[in-house]
């Protein structure tokens, strides 16, 4: 009858179940596929019954759709128990899959001595809660009487687990009476947004439960009292969440929402911008190619613009800040966003190219900036110049700053590599030959150079940067300075390579984090997430028309022995069955009650004002349980003002000004010494050890010229190495018995070799020891190497002192000169020398102010000594050192 009397799809559907009937069983199992689509829909799910039988056929006889209905039923039973049935297989082949990566990943961890944070939470937990290892609590008994606990509502349930093992004991037995013990315990359930950290609130309440069931005396403050917003923002998120919609996630059972305000009087408002629309684009003219990219402007794009115009308005100068009675500064300003997109970057780029000072964004991956993006190219092709394709995006980048018609006429026709083109043919036009001589100039460098100073060159002395920002814009100025930091970074820790350098960067992912708190004049815009804890005396709102993600790909599941929790993976729709379906749902719930309380978030961090905007949808209507229709609707019972218009709701300043906090107002009212207000006096200079290889004072002449280690004296010895043997003769004779200095000086002279003129030396040496001027310097009590430091007026003298003695009526010290000819009279010594010996003895003097003190220059080539007199020194004392 339904193939006579039905509608056509009717008819259609019963042939088909009729053809498939005269079939063989074993070609009814092999079709099944065809009979399950004749009752379930592609999502799996039953057709209504007027897709069985139509309505009117139906009323006629109302026998033929029982078993049809009967059959889908039986049908989608069988395709119920075939999906998990395959869904299972999968789910093991992907544990079979990933068992041996986590095993092999946890055997790395332990070789390396690394733990994650999740290892940190697990060994505690299993420390504390292993049966054998009670000693360990009663160790921590005995020691701890109070607990706190911040932002309980972000807590993972592994995270309580500890905090209840800490305060078993608190509550129980003797423990319980001997002193008085607390748990104070801080969390909002409505600000749990951390799920993607492990954050449960069903633990939440849990915990909170099990804590008040444990303790004698409890007291569970709500905190529905704001010190940090005015009254319309607080009214309006009242009424935003009195809508059971939004409310789902946020409040418990019949609760209703009534924030309290302590600010009361302070001016406030809230608004509501219509959603940005973005233009219909022109049709293109009929039978015409566009040869041009054209541009089209997007409702993001537009909403970027209005908002940041608007904020250059509002920052100007012109607008009050009328809680604190000053103007409206950009620092004031905080945009709030659910995904780091492409509106906070055409935002940041609005801003910027207006002049307002904005922070960017609080989290940035380097490696998907477009500026970082060009200059990766550029090193792939410094690298790789055979690479066509890198070398190509380098020359229509901004660095190379060719077009398409550039490259066409390079590439097209050729037999070479296009890097080998360009360099034979860039005299052809001035654009080939400025990208030209920016590569060649680079590739001539890259294997000699760090990375840091090859990024540097480009972008500085090349023109690199400035190419980057015509065409990028100001924003790109960031990520760029970012880069050359990277790669400063790298080269410190690992060897100076490029390649090392690009793949680590690609690798690494070198994601950039800002703190918030730091943006200091500068508007800041930040994901909900990241202003957790954060306010401002005005709040944007821009990203209110997208839902959360449904990624339903992997769920996790609960096993029903065990407990724990098992990854099930149905990677498409026709792999869902009843169970799936029920952790699918469930964990869409849990995400759109999080969505909600990051609403709560979001409206919550705005001190004075509050404005929510959006771009309109693609399909035109936003849906009904996005932010945007949610704050609608919380205006309109607000207000009464119907949805889709601008709508404000505001209150006067009544209440005196918040005065601007000063530094040293609070200091003195909390009885603090008035020094802490004040800046700390500069640091003195940095010490400059003075040595005769970095003599100070080059500038007032010449010091005499090393002897060049070839040279070679009449007796055949090494003037370089006569000098070492001076030195080291009179450096360390003087430590033996004088008796014992000739023969100890032939000894050590013999040793360095035959050509070396032994007794001559010795007898110079003799002579130097055994000066009347110096015999104390080289007698019992001197000292040879001997440090010093000091402050001589405004400068610190450092230095190393080759001989020194201190005698109760003088002091007495030398400095040995090795490898230099000395000047033919003590007045023609060196400037910087006597400005080194004068250094010296200033220094002394302050140390030994009742005693003179000499100085003198043991010049090693020639073994002479002369004792400098003080008439040459005074001038040159620190403090005087401009005098020649």
């Amino acid at each position: 009858m339904l193939e006579v009397k039905g509608a056509a799809t009717i008819q259609q559907k019963a042939g088909g179940i009729l053809r498939w009937l005269d079939l063989t069983a074993a070609e009814r199992a092999a079709d099944w596929a065809l009979w399950r689509r004749f009752f379930l829909k592609a999502d799996g799910q039953i057709f209504a019954a007027t897709s069985l039988v139509n309505a009117a056929l139906a009323r006629a006889d109302a026998s033929l759709l029982p078993p049809l209905l009967a059959e889908a039923e039986r049908v989608f039973a069988i395709d119920n128990e075939a999906n998990a049935a395959d869904t299972a297989a999968l789910s093991d082949a992907l544990c079979t899959l990933a068992g041996p990566l986590l095993d092999r990943y946890e055997r790395r961890k332990e070789a390396a001595g690394l733990l994650e944070f999740d290892d940190l939470i697990g060994r505690s937990t299993g420390l504390l809660t292993d049966p054998g290892a009670d000693w360990v609590l009663y160790k921590l008994d005995g020691g701890l009487d109070h607990l706190l606990l911040d932002e309980v509502q972000d807590t993972a349930p592994e995270q309580w687990d500890i905090a209840h093992s800490l305060t078993r004991e608190f509550f129980a037995g003797e423990g319980a009476r001997d002193v008085a013990r607390t748990v104070f315990a801080v969390g909002d359930r409505k600000q749990s947004i951390f799920s993607f950290q492990g954050a449960d609130v069903a633990g939440f309440e849990d915990a909170r439960e099990k804590l008040g069931a444990r303790v004698t005396q409890s007291l569970d403050a709500g905190l529905h009292v704001s010190f940090r917003s005015t009254e319309p923002v607080l009214a309006l998120v009242d009424a935003v969440f009195a809508d059971p919609a939004a409310a789902a996630g946020v409040v418990l059972g019949d609760e209703i929402l009534a924030h309290r305000a302590v600010r009361f009087g302070h001016a406030g408002r809230v608004e509501l911008w219509p959603l940005a629309e973005a233009p219909p684009a022109e049709p293109p003219t009929a039978w015409t190619a566009p040869e041009r990219y054209q541009r089209a402007t997007s409702a993001i794009q537009l909403l970027a613009d209005d908002l940041a115009g608007w904020i250059a308005d509002q920052t100007d100068g012109s607008v009050t800040l009328d809680s604190k009675g000053r103007p409206l500064r950009p620092g004031d300003i905080m945009v709030l966003v659910r995904h780091r997109d492409a509106l906070p970057a055409a935002l940041v780029r609005s801003l910027k190219s207006r002049g307002v000072p904005v922070a960017g964004l609080d989290r940035m991956v380097l490696t998907e900036q477009p500026a970082v993006q060009d200059l990766m190219v550029l090193g792939d092709a410094l690298l790789l110049p055979q690479d066509d394709l890198s070398f190509a995006c380098l020359l229509t980048s901004p660095l190379g700053g060719l077009d398409d018609d550039d490259l066409m006429a390079l590439a097209i026709g050729r037999q070479r590599p296009l890097w080998e083109v360009l360099r034979d043919r860039h005299e052809e036009t001035p654009a080939w030959s400025r990208a030209w001589r920016f590569f060649s100039e680079l590739l001539a460098r890259a294997d000699y150079v760090t990375s840091h100073a090859l990024f540097a060159e480009a972008l500085g002395a090349l023109d690199g940067r400035a190419r980057l920002l015509a065409r990028l814009g100001p924003e790109a100025a960031e990520p760029i300075d970012e880069l050359l930091n990277a790669a400063l970074s790298h080269g410190k820790i690992r060897p100076p390579s490029l390649q090392g350098f690009l793949q680590w960067l690609r690798r690494s992912g070198a994601e950039i984090t800002r703190e918030a708190e730091a943006a200091g004049g500068q508007v800041r815009i930040l994901t909900v997430h990241g202003a957790k804890g954060l306010q401002a005396p005005l709040v944007i709102l821009p990203d209110t028309t997208t839902l959360p993600k449904d990624d339903d790909e992997l769920l996790w599941g609960s096993d029903p022995l065990t407990g724990r929790p098992i990854p099930i993976w149905a990677p498409r729709a026709e792999f869902h069955c009843d169970a799936t379906r029920l952790i699918r749902d469930a964990a869409r719930q849990r995400r759109r009650e999080e969505y909600n309380r990051l609403l709560y978030v979001a409206l919550t961090r705005a001190e004075d004002r509050l404005i929510v905007c959006g771009a309109k949808p693609k399909y035109g209507v936003p849906h009904e349980a996005c932010w945007y229709s949610l704050i609608a609707r919380g205006f309109a019972r607000l207000t009464g003002a119907p949805e889709g218009e601008f709508v404000r709701h505001e209150s006067p300043q009544t209440a005196a000004c918040e005065p601007e906090p000063r530094m040293a107002a609070p200091l003195e009212a909390a009885g603090m010494p008035g020094f802490l207000g004040t800046p700390p006096r500069p640091e003195p200079a940095r010490p400059m050890p003075l040595a005769p290889s970095r003599p100070e004072g080059v500038e007032f002449g010449p010091v005499p010229a090393s002897a060049s280690p070839l040279a070679r004296i009449e007796q055949g010895a090494d003037r370089f190495q006569r000098g070492n043997l001076i030195h080291g003769l009179l450096q360390h004779l003087p430590a033996l018995p004088e008796a014992e200095w000739h023969p100890a000086a032939m000894r050590f002279l013999r040793r360095a070799g035959p050509e070396i003129p032994a007794d001559t030396i010795a007898d110079e040496v003799m002579a130097i020891l055994r000066h009347p001027a110096l015999a104390p310097l080289f007698g019992p009590g001197s000292r040879a190497e001997v440090p010093l430091t000091g402050v001589v007026g405004d400068v610190v003298v450092g230095g190393l002192i080759d001989r020194l003695v201190v005698l109760p009526e003088r002091v007495l010290l030398a400095d040995f000169k090795t490898n230099r000819r000395p000047p033919p009279t003590v007045e023609a010594t060196p400037v910087a020398y006597l400005r080194q010996m004068a250094s010296y003895r200033a220094v002394l003097r302050s140390i030994f102010p009742d005693r003179p003190v000499s100085c003198a220059l043991i010049w090693t080539r020639e073994a002479q000594v002369v004792v400098l007199p003080d008439r040459l020194l005074d001038p040159r004392e620190p403090g005087r050192a401009t005098q020649p």
